[in-house]
């Protein structure tokens, strides 16, 4: 007796389901590793405020010994003394350098203060230190696209390059290096013409060095939060053109604590582009291209679901900025 057609075709999608779903975990299962931070020797920059210090607190919460890195000592201080009090053992170690992450050399001596403060080279290296000023581009100078491309972009690359050198040469054990980006790394629009470069340039060098530092054992991730509640972000209002803001709607900020979980989760999980919500989950999926598939069945339902919505989504921000120039009618 034969199978109705439509009998075949429910079999065949489910097979074809099961098997994808298969092939998929069992990717994971290779290629991923879970991250546990207890014992970790972290480097932070940017790490006295914002995502910098929340991180640095899950971390130490997790066990790890961790060195933040920022620019005043102040600061600095008063971080630590905040971070200390989530220790789980009183021979954990957390510890400041101050160092301007945008100059080689500062970021050459902070890496090798903080060998010595620690005892070791770092095995996990996150970089936190950014900024932005929302504005139109011909309203911008060139010295503020210089400031943004060497904090946002620079400072990163400097901070990765010691840290792979370090892992590499002390034979560390899956270390690993996270990159912080932006969903301004994934789209853009207008105000955001200093800043989102940066960002989109950090996404070419995290995918990079994905691959390129597989051989020495090193895992690379790079995190898109959005609006993070922090001085920083009260800044960026100041600048931003009301049409940026229309573009956003409304943009509620997380807390640095809830990016910061939100980092650990993906790491924990070993996802390579981490997200903090479902918006971000979708941009992932529709511009991943050939980076790695956090889980190939609801990317590819989620890839679907987005190309329209972000062509949607394109007109009407054209619409919004074509607007800028129209006269008003009386």
């Amino acid at each position: 007796m034969s199978l109705p057609s439509w009998a075949v075709a429910v079999i065949t999608i489910g097979a074809a389901a099961i098997l994808a779903v298969s092939i998929d975990y069992l990717i994971s299962l290779l290629t991923r590793e879970s991250f546990n931070p207890a014992g970790r020797n972290c480097f932070i920059t940017g790490g006295s405020s914002g995502l910098g210090k929340a991180l640095a607190e899950e971390l130490v919460k997790g066990g790890a010994d961790v060195c933040i890195v920022a620019r005043r000592t102040e600061e600095l201080e008063k971080a630590v003394k905040e971070i200390e009090t989530y220790k789980k053992s009183p021979t954990q170690k957390v510890m400041f350098v101050s160092a301007d992450v945008t100059s080689k050399q500062d970021m050459l001596r902070a890496f090798d203060t903080a060998e010595v403060k620690m005892g070791r080279n770092p095995d996990f290296v996150c970089c936190c230190a950014g900024a932005s000023y929302p504005k139109f581009f011909l309203d911008s100078t060139l010295d503020e696209v210089d400031h943004l491309i060497n904090l946002n972009y620079l400072g990163q690359a400097y901070a990765a390059h010691q840290a792979a050198f370090r892992m590499r040469d002390s034979k560390v054990e899956n270390g690993k290096i996270v990159f912080v980006s932006s969903m301004l790394g994934i789209l853009s629009f207008a105000g955001y013409a200093t800043y989102s470069p940066t960002k989109y340039a950090i996404r070419g060098l995290a995918d990079t060095l994905r691959n390129e530092l597989k051989q020495y054992g090193i895992g690379v991730h790079i995190f898109f939060p959005g609006g993070i509640e922090s001085p920083g972000f009260d800044t960026e209002n100041l600048t931003k053109p009301e049409v940026t803001k229309a573009i956003e709607g409304a943009n509620t900020p997380q807390t640095s604590k809830e990016c910061a979980k939100s980092l650990m989760k993906g790491l924990h999980t070993g996802n390579y582009m981490i997200m903090t919500d479902f918006i971000g989950e979708i941009l992932r999926a529709v511009s991943r291209g050939v980076s790695p598939s956090n889980n190939f069945i609801l990317d590819s339902i989620l890839s679907i679901i987005g190309q329209p919505i972000a062509s949607g989504y394109a007109i009407y921000m054209d619409y919004l900025v074509k607007s800028l120039n129209k006269p008003k009618t009386k």
